[in-house]
């Protein structure tokens, strides 16, 4: 039976990051921990997966679990009934929210209308559709495994299921991309009304990406695309909410706002990290370590209160609303007054000046926020900041 959800103003909230590592295929750009050899061991993944969640459930009882978010990996790839024990198994162990938002990742290749129904039946709220690009060449280049034709008939899935908030995720930077493309592609999105849109540049930071990193675009025409699709979002009626992130009012993913927020995460899979506290904790990464023993962590890591700080900045600074001064003078000054900004946030200030004039930061209501050219180079700007 389910946990009786009890509402007071001492419980905590608590967000559930459920991670499922199993792939049809290992795209070139990806560098998450996932498998395209271990399907035959998803039923004792998920055995153990349901073990580490009752284990560790009695530590948080008093929390209330407001967002759940399967992640990959491609939580698609498994049979619905495997994320329904998952649910249930949450459910029962867990006090969860009546409104919780309950996100899956899914891929064109694994997902039709009668799994979305399922998934619907079980209680997910969300999906976010692993597009990346339209085109057959690109998909193709990066070993993604589906074509244009099964993207198209997996939105319309979507699209038709009663799962009416969803999103779709795009990279910008891919080999043999071009803007004029990129600008034909983007019309084509547009013309689809997607409530939620993840547009994110090809990281480098990958095994891989010296066998197509030649065929990429160079910087000036990312920016240019990137530039592109601010302008044409904006006047679509998308609100840039952070840095690779825009959504129709009211399809922001909370579960992802959670993060940008310093709220507690628990991770549950292999590899999950959390957030609890004053942690940062990484599960075991050993594949058939977990399946022995889902409780094993490979890394843990004190978050001090400089630390604290650091994180603080670079987080909010991700995000259209930016940092509250009031809030950052309150967490991290032992400077009581409600007179003139204090020492530490005039230094942030200070920091900040040089963006406010060239208009890659703005000051407004109490608040730094970063502009669409800010998020260009926030990294940048926070490491300056900081």
């Amino acid at each position: 039976m389910p946990l009786d959800y009890k509402s007071h103003e001492n419980m905590k909230d608590l967000s559930l990051y459920i991670h499922i590592p199993f792939c049809k295929t290992i795209c070139l750009y990806c560098n998450f921990l996932t498998f395209a050899h271990k399907n035959k061991f998803i039923p004792q993944y998920v055995e153990a997966l349901t073990k580490e969640i009752k284990i560790k459930s009695a530590l948080y009882k008093d929390y209330r679990i407001d967002t759940i978010y399967f992640g990959g990996g491609t939580p698609s790839l498994i049979e619905a009934e495997y994320i329904q024990k998952i649910l249930e198994t949450i459910e029962e162990n867990f006090r969860v929210h009546p409104q919780k938002e309950i996100s899956i990742e899914c891929n064109p290749e694994s997902i039709d209308e009668a799994k979305l129904k399922k998934y619907d039946e079980y209680g997910v709220t969300r999906v976010s559709l692993g597009i990346q690009n339209f085109d057959k060449k690109i998909l193709f280049r990066i070993a993604r495994p589906h074509d244009d034709k099964t993207i198209f008939k997996a939105l319309s899935a979507v699209q038709n299921s009663p799962i009416k908030n969803y999103g779709a995720d795009f990279i910008i930077g891919l080999p043999h991309q071009t803007l004029e493309h990129f600008q034909h592609q983007l019309q084509t999105i547009l013309e689809q009304d997607i409530p939620h849109l993840s547009f994110y540049f090809l990281s480098y930071d990958t095994k891989r990406i010296d066998l197509f990193k030649a065929d990429c675009p160079n910087d000036e025409t990312q920016i240019a695309m990137y530039e592109h699709l601010t302008k044409k979002l904006q006047a679509a009626g998308y609100i840039h909410y952070e840095v690779s992130n825009y959504a129709k009012p009211g399809f922001e993913c909370k579960h992802n706002l959670r993060y940008w927020s310093q709220k507690e995460y628990l991770g549950l899979g292999l590899g999950a990290h959390s957030y609890l506290n004053g942690k940062c904790t990484e599960n075991g990464r050993d594949f058939d370590q977990y399946l022995t023993d889902p409780t094993l962590l490979h890394e843990e890591v004190l978050i001090d209160d400089e630390l604290h700080e650091l994180e603080y900045i670079m987080l909010h600074l991700r995000t259209r609303r930016g940092i509250d001064i009031n809030e950052y003078e309150q967490k991290f000054s032992n400077l009581k007054t409600d007179a003139a900004p204090s020492k530490k946030s005039s230094e942030l200030l200070q920091k900040a000046g040089q963006y406010f004039e060239t208009k890659k930061l703005v000051f407004q209501d109490g608040r730094i926020c970063p502009t669409d050219e800010g998020f260009l180079i926030i990294d940048k700007i926070t490491h300056d900041l900081l």
